[in-house]
């Protein structure tokens, strides 16, 4: 029976080894694999400040290049567009009282409220209409006319 015991010792010690064996395998592999995850933490690191840089330098150039627009815009407008962007504004400003309870949501559109005539108004409106059509009436050909010819544009096709 000692022999038993005996092998039964010897196949313990075997099966300690190799499972001590097995540990130390493991755990360099997990020293292992922390060191390249540290290394791809690192990498990472590195690239996100790069990016960074060069997202600030992108970013500071689109800044300066649209600071150059807007005061390349500013001082090449021809003064007919400048005139015409003003009278815009001052059209937008003389309308804005009749239609700010529109867009405040109080009242019905203003075009709405003047399509919105009693039907004698209107009646008037298409009779008036039809004598300015029938005293202008012209060849269907005639009443389509070209649009002007750029005053730039010295050639003709």
């Amino acid at each position: 029976m000692k022999m038993s015991y005996l092998a039964y010792e010897v196949e313990l010690s075997k099966r300690h080894e190799k499972i001590l064996g097995q540990r130390t395998v493991l755990l360099q592999q997990m020293e292992e694999q922390l060191e390249n995850q540290t290394k791809k933490k690192n990498v990472r690191a590195v690239k996100f400040e790069s990016a960074n840089e060069r997202n600030a330098l992108l970013l500071k150039d689109l800044e300066a290049a649209e600071d150059s627009l807007r005061v390349g815009l500013q001082t090449q407008l021809h003064p007919t567009v400048i005139a015409l962007e003003t009278k815009y504004w001052a059209s937008i400003e003389e309308q804005l009282p009749k239609w700010e309870p529109f867009l405040l949501g109080r009242t019905r559109n203003p075009v709405e409220e003047r399509s919105s005539r009693p039907k004698k108004m209107q009646n008037q409106l298409h009779q008036d209409n039809d004598t300015f059509k029938n005293t202008n009436s012209q060849s269907p050909t005639s009443t389509f006319r070209t649009p002007p010819r750029c005053p730039r544009s010295g050639k003709q096709k």
